[in-house]
């Protein structure tokens, strides 16, 4: 009698070594985020709002990601300990703590930078209007951004890549698909070409945390979770930023500017990623090692 657990491993481990390698990793999250838009499909009936259902879609996305991961290493690797692979538990609670707060405590320094030359400037104003709602949702997409998106791009992405080409190549394409697939191309092209660099230096500077904490994750997400979490309340609770800001200091965008994808914002990144890089170069190439 034929075991449907075992026949199923079987497929799957198929799936993940199919070669070439690389196009395997290309389509895992395409194929996820298919299967994770069918199993949103029954909720129609709830008549919800596209965005709605689109977050469910994306949910359902990240949990089948989230425990593929160790079939994914376990099969194409024979790495047993994914959870240490992805830089979740390589170090005590204490470490991943410190790790986390750190970058949270880095992410508001940036965005310190970044408001002071617009409040000298008198392109923002303080509207006050901070609310527990605005709160909880700064909140949410701190940890709920910050994890998931540095699980994916600096923890399982960085990693495949890594065990396929190196980790030069690796460091460099992971913050190239990092910084296209957030990108809408909706804006200007050079608008729409200050953001691509924006979010690439913020994936190089991701990595080079993450590989300066000796493969810890928890600083990266504490940067990304901190970036996304805090400007969120910020420009949507606390500050009025005057449509006659330059885009340069502030970003592009509209009703919600990404203030790290203008001049301004990208000198920061490429500061902090020279900083670190110098700072902790022998931790970074001992790990690297």
């Amino acid at each position: 009698m034929h075991n449907p657990n075992k026949k199923s491993k079987k497929v799957v481990k198929s799936i993940f070594l199919f070669k070439p390698k690389i196009f395997v990793t290309l389509t895992f999250i395409p194929f996820l985020y298919l299967l994770g838009w069918m199993f949103s499909q029954p909720f129609l009936l709830l008549n919800l709002s596209k965005e709605a259902l689109s977050l469910i879609g994306t949910i359902f996305t990240f949990i089948l990601f989230f425990f593929s991961m160790p079939s994914w290493f376990n099969f194409r690797w024979q790495i047993r300990n994914s959870w240490s692979t992805l830089g979740l538990n390589n170090k005590t609670l204490f470490n991943n703590i410190l790790s986390f707060s750190q970058g949270i405590i880095f992410a508001l320094i940036l965005l310190i930078l970044i408001l002071i030359p617009l409040a000298k400037s008198n392109y923002i104003t303080f509207s006050g209007g901070l609310s527990s709602e605005i709160i909880l949702n700064g909140i949410l997409l701190t940890f709920g951004i910050g994890v998931a998106e540095e699980i994916i791009f600096r923890g399982w992405l960085l990693e495949d890549l890594k065990l396929q080409f190196g980790i030069k190549v690796a460091l460099i394409s992971q913050s190239i698909v990092f910084s296209l697939v957030h990108i809408g191309f909706k804006m200007p092209f050079w608008n729409t070409l200050g953001i691509l660099f924006g979010l690439f230096t913020l994936g190089i500077l991701c990595s080079i945390i993450r590989l300066k904490d000796e493969g810890s994750l928890w600083g990266a997400i504490g940067l990304h979770g901190g970036l996304v979490g805090i400007w969120f309340v910020l420009n949507n609770g606390l500050i009025v930023i005057s449509k006659e800001a330059p885009e340069w200091l502030v970003g592009y965008g509209t009703t919600n500017t990404n203030p790290l994808g203008g001049f301004y914002g990208i000198s920061l990144l490429i500061i902090s990623c020279i900083f670190y890089f110098l700072k902790f170069k022998n931790q970074i190439f001992k790990f690297i090692k």
